[in-house]
Formats: C-alpha cells, structure tokens, sequence
C-alpha cells in the first residue's frame, strides 16, 4: 500500500513538472498608489486622458492605437495606456477607459483610489488580439 502511495506521488510530481508554465493576468481593478506624496493638478490629469491616441475628447467614442501603448502629457501629469496580457493593440470604449464608477476599473476608479497622484490600474479588456489595458499617470 505504501508503496503505491510513493507511485502516486512520483508520478503527480513528475506530470506537474512537465507542464509549461503560463503568466498570471493581471488583477482587474486594483489601484497601485506609487507615490500618494507626489500631487498632480486632477485637470491636467483629466485633459491628459482626453489627449490620447491623437485625442478622444468630444463625440470620439474609442481610443483606438496600433501599438501597444500611448502617452499624453498635460501641464503636470503624464497618462499612459498600454495593452498588456497578451494584448499588442489598444481598442477600448471611452467609457470602459474612463470608468464611471465601473466594477470593472477605469480612469476615475484610479483617482478615486490614488487622488491625483501617481498610480496605475488595469482595465478588464480593451486590447487586442486579447488582453487588458493598464492606465497609469505620473508627473510630467
């Protein structure tokens, strides 16, 4: 009996082994506060938003970028979208990106979390061929 126990064992610590191994995704909606000391001017964080992928502000209803990231810079503050989990392209609505109190993260979510100071969080969706968008600010 023991003896088919150590067989058991062997052979789940052997399969385990040989499986490949596949990157974690990233955690939806959860704010990285970097610096809460560092404090932005929220409008220049806002119109930094809007500035993205060329500007989405107005009737413009995705951000749309053939890369894998993109930055817009606004008297203080940075923002920055960048496709990651597998993602190579961004292709998010402006709402998803904005948040407006989504569950599933957002710009504002972001601020609501880290005030206008630096931070990032990752949006659920939005890049393609598959994968999340991580927003980020920082100072310019």
């Amino acid at each position: 009996m023991l003896f088919a126990r150590i067989i058991v064992f062997l052979s789940a610590l052997l399969l385990t082994a040989a499986l490949p191994l596949q990157p974690r995704a990233s955690a939806l909606n959860v704010a990285k506060c970097t610096n809460k000391s560092v404090k932005l001017i929220q409008h220049d964080c806002n119109v930094a938003l809007l500035g993205l992928g060329g500007g989405i502000a107005g009737a413009i209803q995705f951000l749309r970028v053939n890369a894998q990231s993109t930055t817009a810079v606004s008297g203080t503050c940075r923002v920055t979208a960048t496709a990651v989990d597998g993602g190579t392209t961004i292709d998010i609505s402006k709402g998803r990106l904005e948040g407006h109190g989504s569950p599933n993260g957002g710009f504002e979510n972001l601020l609501t979390a880290c005030g206008p100071s630096p931070g990032s969080m990752v949006i659920g969706g939005g890049a393609k061929p598959q994968g999340n968008i991580q927003i980020a600010i920082s100072a310019a």
